[in-house]
């Protein structure tokens, strides 16, 4: 049976967290802001709150989900728990630069949030929930019948109305063991969530999986939705796994393809027609599964790892390129043809790796494998994937942690002091290698558990119980140590910013910044003109220009959402803020 799904969540986070090392081959960007989330609004010692999950829209908007514990404020709404552990949804607006809104959701026993994604104006966000009856908006939702503690599957839409997100819908499901919900992933009105189930049979609408092992054993799920507005019902569910406990705990889509990880520790295990042979205790894997509308397949899958216990936590896919990253306790771990070595083996301790796979269709193989860390334990939590830029974050509980050629140095000393960690590598096809890493925390256990990437910035969430934590020169008080507080912070990936004025002449430049039905481009002198695009937040192109006939040009942004957006075309890309 796998430890990681047990409540209380204060459990399942500390059993989930990971660390990353820092490589010096270009300057690391230094944090912009950081700010305390879900702060308690009196000082007693079992306050909590925790980030586990965040998104970022097309306008630059940031989003978070979590879990708490009595009464939290998050900008101007207070939200209070109902029995042991709470979720809470919020939007943070980083032109304002305060919380939009903000609510809550659950009953009186405890609930667990794990993954929230974005698209257009819906806002979703999965779990388990083991309350007796658990509210999420209007809808109550009420566990299958089973033993105590048991827990079921949620998913959840919120509807984002912009100073308002209102829950749309919301869908159980499980069978009476123990189910969670680890990631979700959307394309269009397509969602889907993976996880785990320990029931004999656990339903998903109308489909019903069968466990291969015997209760309480853990087998893999993966199930599609149909977002139909006011409604949201499951279409298809796929099992995986083998006689013991097996987890995915990270999902991505592209297209009809969608790729799923985690870890197994049955001897076989079995991914539709393909069967997977563990060489440890626990082996990673990355399987894809193609979606057919009314059916889903696996099409291949792939292991890693070594004789200890390896596990993906992270996934993210550009094109054909797949990405995964997470923990190795073996002494040597392999990823196809790449073998990593451990740091901290000799203790069983873990390092963090970061691998790419490549998706040939009908197969996918590992091209390259990176690892990070210490001789402590260092994990990684949450992956993002922006061209050739793979952003990685997590923990590090080593006294210092190697990124490459970088190395960063925890704050604390001895067992039971982790830092933050976040990096960036550069994939260049066949290779992959460290570009920069950063640090944050104090003196005692503080995690990063979620990341987003963005043309806004690179956003880390997670929680602290240091005193303090330090974020460069940004310092979080918590006010109820060790209890934990969490936190959103983010730094810039170096991109120019344009200039914010007209009065000083810049060699490249963008006037008035921010700006409303009109922006003026500024080009130094001798620039050749190229035809100009501009993109959201999320690097999708939202209008094209013609290359400028002269040395200034004007052009039109009648039409769009306010928000952030990137011009790209002559010289580097600009940074607009439109309101």
């Amino acid at each position: 049976m796998l430890n990681c799904y047990a409540y209380p969540f204060r459990i399942l986070l500390a059993t989930l967290l990971l660390a990353f090392r820092l490589p010096a081959t270009a300057q690391a960007p230094a944090w912009q802001s950081a700010r305390a989330v879900a702060v308690a609004t009196a000082a007693a010692t079992d306050n909590f709150s925790a980030v586990t999950a965040t998104a970022v829209d097309a306008a630059g908007n940031v989003y978070v989900a979590g879990v708490f514990h009595n009464t939290v404020v998050l900008g101007g709404s207070t939200l209070t728990s109902l029995g042991s552990d709470d979720m809470f949804v919020a939007k943070f607006n980083p032109v304002s630069n305060q919380f939009a809104w903000a609510q809550r959701a659950g009953g009186t026993g405890s609930e667990m949030v794990k993954a929230l994604v974005v698209s257009g104006n819906s806002v979703y966000v999965a779990g388990g929930f083991n309350s007796p009856q658990a509210g999420f908006g209007t809808t109550t939702l009420t566990p299958t019948a089973g033993a105590f503690n048991s827990s079921d599957v949620f998913v959840a839409k919120l509807t984002d109305t912009g100073s308002a997100g209102v829950f749309a819908w919301a869908q159980g499901a499980g069978g009476a063991g123990s189910e969670y919900a680890y990631a979700l992933a959307v394309s269009g009105a397509n969602l889907y969530v993976t996880g785990v189930f320990g029931s004999n049979s656990a339903s998903f609408g109308t489909t019903t999986l069968t466990n291969v092992g015997l209760m309480p054993t853990y087998d893999v799920f993966v199930a599609k939705l149909i977002d139909a507005g006011s409604t949201g019902n499951f279409v298809w569910a796929q099992q995986a796994g083998g006689a013991n406990g097996d987890g995915a705990y990270a999902l991505a889509v592209s297209g009809a393809s969608l790729y799923v990880a985690g870890s197994f520790s049955s001897p076989t295990a079995n991914f539709g027609t393909t069967s997977l042979a563990n060489a440890g205790t626990s082996n990673l894997y990355v399987a894809k599964l193609t979606d057919a509308g009314s059916t889903g397949s696996f099409v291949w899958a792939q292991r890693a790892g070594g004789t200890g216990d390896d596990f993906a936590t992270a996934l993210a896919v550009s094109g054909a390129s797949v990405y995964v990253a997470g923990l190795f306790r073996s002494p040597t771990a392999g990823f196809g043809p790449v073998v990593l070595a451990n740091a901290g083996a000799t203790m069983g301790l873990a390092d963090v790796f970061v691998a790419k796979l490549t998706d040939a269709g009908s197969t996918g193989g590992f091209a390259w494998a990176q690892r990070a860390g210490g001789t402590d334990t260092d994990e990684a939590t949450a992956l993002a994937a922006s061209g050739t830029s793979v952003y990685v974050t997590g923990t590090f509980g080593s006294s210092t942690a190697g990124f490459g050629s970088a190395t960063l140095t925890n704050a604390g000393a001895g067992p039971g002091s982790f830092d933050v960690f976040v990096a960036k590598l550069t994939d260049a096809g066949s290779t992959g290698s460290f570009a920069w890493a950063q640090r944050a925390g104090g003196t005692g256990y503080d995690a990063a558990t979620a990341l987003a990437a963005s043309g806004t910035g690179v956003y880390v969430a997670g929680y602290v119980n240091s005193p303090t934590a330090g974020f460069g020169t940004i310092t979080l008080s918590n006010p109820t140590p060790p209890s934990t507080l969490s936190f959103l912070a983010v730094l810039t990936d170096p991109i120019p910013t344009a200039t914010t004025a007209a009065g000083t002449r810049a060699p490249l430049a963008l006037f008035p910044n921010p700006a409303r039905r009109t922006v003026a481009l500024r080009l130094p002198a001798g620039a050749t003109p190229a035809p100009l695009t501009l993109t959201d937040a999320l690097g999708r192109a939202v209008r094209q220009y013609p290359a400028p006939a002269g040395p200034e040009a004007t052009l039109d942004l009648l039409g769009l959402p306010a928000g952030y957006y990137l011009l790209h075309g002559t010289g580097p890309a600009l940074r607009l803020l439109v309101e």
